[in-house]
């Protein structure tokens, strides 16, 4: 449905974006994720048609709608856009609002696509309520509902939890995906926030400074990122450096681990290795001992801060189960389940 080949978007002499590409198939959701001014946005907007390209091409359902010298207006792309404010019309009802770009419906079409659209999006009943009488989720669904009433071929979504509360935000990014997954409708999101992005997207490309990093599924972001940057952004963990040995093993203050005998390090190498919460295990009988600095009560868990006492007083992270109930100061025993080691050489490059 919608793929990018080597695009690079420009605003006068500043670089936005810069050479991404990849491609996502009909009736699946992509998430473009990353910090504040990494070009997520500039790049949905390309895809749009609101911004011209630099470089590269930009083609929908294998028709090219955006290259240098090529320009297929916003329009006349079967795109919709539900942008971050929602823009809702405030003089017309929420029946009125779904219908707006219905040109070419009937009036009997219109009245059925509507209903049909407030019963899919948990709204029955609320078509002759306007804009001001709807909380911030109930309006966030009626702009859903009307950019997808005349059922476009690629829906983009910028940032569209961002007014919202966490666990509403939550809520919603389940129920929409559950929505979009109903009409097979494509789409492609921006957010900042990965667990949107983890509770929405088949699919999500990590972008920094311009650059698409990786673009693959949540498991393969958190469990296989390609760079240090990928892997710091995508969850929570700390680095801790180590060597190869001459047997081709890691080694580290908190013990020795194998590694990919074809992960291309040799003896000597230095690097760094992923520690990540899930990967320090509570372990009263164990001989590796980790102060307590800061803790974080989350209900059924605890979150942590653990200063390692026999690794240069290296700083962890640990999800413990919270009847293990320790206060600040304490020391308590750990060890490390690392079923998957990620590490990078210590001087940032990819493994």
């Amino acid at each position: 449905m919608l793929s990018l080949n080597n695009v690079s978007v420009a605003y006068q002499k500043t670089q936005a974006v810069q050479d991404v590409t990849f491609e996502l198939g009909v009736g699946q959701i992509g998430c473009l994720l990353g910090p504040s001014g990494c070009g997520k946005t500039s790049l949905l907007r390309a895809v749009a048609g609101f911004e011209k390209v630099k470089e590269g091409q930009i083609s929908l359902r294998n028709q090219l709608v955006s290259a240098k010298h090529s320009h297929v207006e916003p329009e006349k792309r079967r795109v919709a856009v539900v942008f971050q404010d929602y823009a809702l019309f405030p003089h017309l009802t929420v029946a009125q609002n779904i219908a707006f770009g219905l040109h070419e419906y009937t009036r009997a079409q219109k009245f059925q696509r509507v209903t049909d659209l407030l019963m899919l999006v948990g709204l029955p009943g609320y078509d002759r309520r306007y804009p001001h009488a709807l909380s911030g989720g109930q309006q966030q669904r009626v702009a859903l509902a009307r950019a997808m009433a005349s059922k476009p071929d690629l829906l983009l979504l910028d940032e569209p939890f961002s007014s919202l509360d966490a666990e509403l935000r939550d809520d919603l990014a389940k129920e929409l995906r559950v929505i979009l997954k109903h009409e097979n409708t494509t789409a492609l999101m921006v957010t900042h926030d990965q667990n949107e992005a983890f509770a929405m997207a088949d699919v999500i490309g990590v972008m920094d400074q311009g650059r698409l990093m990786q673009w693959t599924d949540a498991y393969a972001l958190y469990h296989r990122p390609v760079n240090r940057f990928v892997a710091s952004f995508v969850g929570d963990g700390v680095f801790l450096s180590a060597t190869i040995d001459n047997n081709i093993k890691l080694n580290s203050g908190l013990g020795v681990f194998p590694i990919n005998p074809d992960s291309g390090f040799k003896q000597g190498d230095k690097v760094v290795f992923l520690v990540r919460p899930d990967d320090i295990i509570h372990d009263d009988e164990s001989a590796t001992l980790a102060k307590v600095v800061d803790r974080s009560f989350q209900g059924s868990h605890i979150l942590y801060q653990l200063e390692l006492q026999h690794v240069g007083h290296a700083r962890v992270l640990c999800l413990a189960l919270s009847h293990h109930d320790h206060q600040l100061n304490e020391l308590i025993g750990i060890r490390l389940d690392l079923e998957h080691l990620i590490v990078f050489k210590d001087n940032g490059d990819d493994a």
